[in-house]
């Protein structure tokens, strides 16, 4: 538990959860404080307003009429000079403005005495034996050493924006922090066993457990997807190994038969050394065994050169119909030794873009795969003809056909059905066929509704 807890601390989804809960946390705080230090700036600036505005107009009166008058109209309340410390409960209750106009030493002339300040601008305090209330102030000296102050005090909006900016960051440290570190660490732990799962399952795999797969919830969410591909990629691992399996069984077959010809000819060799007539016999049967040999590495090179596509870069227009033609007036004979018929129908003038060599070596390969399988006295047949936009090539017989149960196997490397064991053949020639097919972007398939078997060839327009 302890084990699990410590990986849920340190993966990369709880850290990243705790820097995007820091940063949101930070980003909260910044926008908060600087919305409410707008709002203050903009409530001072309306109370410096109206102050700038009262000491011009106390400037202008000052020194236009005189201190006298100044008194009179702006500052002096109810023919007192000096405010009682009462009437600064009215101005208070009607946002008024607060005066105190000061001697060269200090003393009060006029308004309310209580009010200090520096000179220029202040936040400051009355000097009043209950009200507690701040204001913002400014003062400014005048002629003959007089001195004006001006303030008005702070309304409560602006220390509810402070009090609301100071709740606001605690809550956002002690509760909006908090939680959401604790619904990260939760989403963190169901993220994190999902990914051990899917950990799991390649470990396993790593130990040879092929048939382990990735766990599917239902839910389709990124991890289903993650799972289905990963799942996907390990069937089709299987399927090479498989397919490497059977290559290597292929391959040790058909290599096994003419390598034991060749040991068994050596050892006739050595017995009828005396015998010249026998000796040539043997060697003529070691060198047929050594040309299937050559044959089927002559087939696996071609096959693995035309995967690769190094031949791709010398593609060229090949004139298919030319190299049907040909082909066919080759073949018939061939046929015609097998007993069999052989029948081509060609349109004229019709092009790929291709390897000529390839092109001639998958259309034998498909006549060579009718010669040996197609059964005795069959029509085999060949056309080429286009077909909406595309060249379409056709091989086949009017035989009983490929079984079901071969068709998707049919173009698997050194794979022949029970009925072509007993003829010649290594089971490359189709594995071939379809890779050149690959090759010019051509698809291959075996036709499902032809009576034998018939294969077609599409190329792309």
């Amino acid at each position: 538990m302890s084990s699990a807890r410590n990986n849920t601390l340190g993966s990369t989804v709880f850290q990243q959860t705790l820097i995007a809960s820091g940063v949101f946390v930070v980003v909260c705080l910044a926008l908060l404080w600087a919305v409410s230090s707008f709002l203050v700036w903009q409530i001072d600036r309306g109370l410096a307003s109206d102050i700038d505005e009262a000491i011009t107009y106390a400037e202008d009166t000052y020194y236009g009429r005189g201190r006298d008058v100044l008194i009179n109209e702006a500052i002096a309340e109810d023919g007192n000079t000096i405010w009682a410390q009462d009437h600064i409960y009215e101005v208070a209750e009607n946002d008024g403005l607060i005066w105190v106009l000061r001697a060269a030493d200090y003393q009060p002339i006029a308004g309310y005495p209580g009010l200090h300040g520096d000179e220029g601008w202040s936040y400051t305090w009355l000097d009043h034996p209950e009200l507690g209330q701040e204001v913002r102030a400014r003062r400014v000296y005048l002629r003959g050493g007089d001195s004006l102050s001006v303030a008005l005090f702070l309304p409560e909006q602006r220390a509810d924006i402070f009090s609301f900016a100071v709740l606001g960051t605690f809550a956002l440290l002690l509760i909006v922090l908090p939680l959401s570190l604790l619904t990260g660490y939760f989403v963190s732990q169901r993220v994190f066993r999902r990914i051990e799962a899917i950990s799991a399952t390649t470990a396993a795999v790593g130990t040879g457990e092929m048939t382990t797969r990735a766990p599917i919830t239902g839910r389709h969410d990124e991890f289903d997807r993650l799972s289905g591909s990963i799942n996907a990629m390990l069937d089709e691992v299987a399927a090479l190994n498989s397919n490497i399996e059977a290559v290597s069984v292929g391959v040790a077959h058909d290599l096994r038969t003419p390598l034991t010809n060749i040991g068994g000819r050596l050892e006739l060799i050595r017995r009828d050394q005396d015998d010249p007539q026998a000796v040539d016999t043997h060697v003529d049967a070691a060198e047929a065994a050594q040309a299937q040999l050559m044959r089927i590495f002559d087939a696996l090179l071609r096959l693995g050169e035309v995967k690769a596509g190094k031949r791709k870069a010398a593609f060229e227009t090949v004139d298919l119909s030319k190299t049907m033609r040909d082909l066919a007036d080759a073949y018939e004979p061939v046929f015609t030794d097998a007993h069999k018929t052989f029948t081509a129908s060609v349109e004229p003038d019709l092009t790929v873009g291709g390897d000529r060599e390839l092109l001639e070596q998958m259309i034998s390969n498909l006549l060579e795969n009718a010669v040996e399988h197609s059964r005795d006295a069959a029509k085999v047949f060949a056309s080429l003809t286009k077909s909406e936009g595309k060249t379409v090539l056709r091989i086949g017989d009017d035989g009983p056909g490929i079984s079901p149960a071969h068709r998707d196997r049919i173009f698997d490397r050194f794979f022949r059905g029970d009925a072509s064991r007993s003829t010649p053949g290594n089971g490359l020639g189709l594995s071939l066929v379809q890779a050149i097919a690959d090759m010019h972007d051509a698809s291959i398939a075996l036709d499902a509704t032809a009576k034998g078997a018939v294969f077609v060839i599409t190329f792309p327009s």
